[in-house]
């Protein structure tokens, strides 16, 4: 399932790694998303989160319904630019950083633009 509007992107991923990030007690969650493909900085305390586990992403301009189950966090889409043969966006959650990477980027693709406050969240309850 796969939902692109302006304002809102809605996917199912698959979980394909979790790893320690460069400061202590910080985590990087690698997800594919078939189109996008998605990394996220989340605290070790916090995370929730399963290796190969299936879940649903949300970057929408409006906040979505969440649960305790689920992680969701809001900030600023601040970048797009070309990387490699795709196309980086990198979302701001006041620290902790999304980076999505896509054919067409979603600021290139009119989905969101730049410096919209967004919402992202990543749902166990599929």
């Amino acid at each position: 399932m796969s939902v692109q509007v302006e304002g809102k992107v809605e996917t199912t991923c698959k979980i394909t790694s979790i790893d320690k990030g460069s400061l202590k007690g910080l985590i990087i969650i690698k997800m594919d998303c078939g189109i996008y493909q998605v990394e996220f900085d989340i605290l070790e305390s916090i995370n929730i989160f399963k290796q190969e586990e299936n879940v649903s992403v949300i970057i929408s301009r409006e906040k979505p319904v969440y649960t305790s189950n689920d992680f969701c966090a809001h900030g600023y889409l601040f970048y797009e630019k070309p990387e490699g043969n795709k196309i980086l966006d990198q979302i701001s959650l006041f620290g902790l950083i999304v980076k999505i990477y896509s054919e067409k980027g979603l600021i290139g693709n009119n989905l969101f633009k730049m410096m919209d406050h967004v919402y992202f969240c990543v749902k166990k309850s599929l």
